[in-house]
């Protein structure tokens, strides 16, 4: 994979992971508001400094029931919580949303990244947006969708499919410029 700042990254092997019994948990700030997040894991900051934008690297942690916390940098507050049972040997990605009123939402998603079929990619949609509802996910120029209704501060499990072009539209409407042209 490539890290949003450019640099490449793989995934540690889920198999030498469940031998330490541990998960790999990797964090996004999808949050607009701009500021920098801290995720912590059981009392622990396990992500710093994660600025608006920035995917981490996974990292291994001890597979357990999870009680996830994100704050801002340096902050004492919670912004926002999620509880989540998480798996040796299992991938995980937790984001950081919007919600409308200037709050946050921490999402946790299981990712599937066992092996694909020759020629396929896997996408995911993540709706940061605050008020947006009803994405989906077209092949661009057709009326083949491949995820359906996502509504806004929401993550969706992934699809694979043929390489190409993708769109984003909300239900019913032609893509906006900024959502079209998706090359995967």
């Amino acid at each position: 994979t490539t890290t949003s700042e450019g640099q490449k990254s793989q995934a540690p092997a889920g198999t030498a992971a469940a031998s330490n019994d541990t998960a790999l948990v990797r964090f996004i700030n999808a949050d607009a508001e701009g500021k920098d997040m801290d995720l912590w894991s059981g009392g622990v900051r396990t992500f710093s400094n994660v600025a608006y934008k920035m995917i981490t690297p996974y990292m291994p942690l001890p597979g357990h029931e999870g009680q996830f916390k994100l704050r801002e940098t340096g902050g004492a507050k919670d912004l926002a919580a999620a509880l989540r049972q998480i798996y040796p040997g299992r991938h995980y990605t937790l984001v950081a949303l919007p919600l409308e009123n200037h709050s946050s939402r921490l999402a946790v998603a299981s990712d599937n990244l066992g092996a694909l079929e020759p020629g396929q990619a896997r996408v995911r949609l993540i709706n940061a947006t605050t008020d947006v509802d009803d994405l989906d996910l077209y092949i661009i120029g057709t009326k083949t969708r491949l995820q359906h209704g996502i509504d806004a501060s929401m993550v969706t499990s992934f699809t694979d499919v043929d390489p190409g072009m993708l769109e984003i539209r909300p239900q019913n409407k032609p893509a906006p410029l900024q959502l079209s042209n998706l090359k995967v």
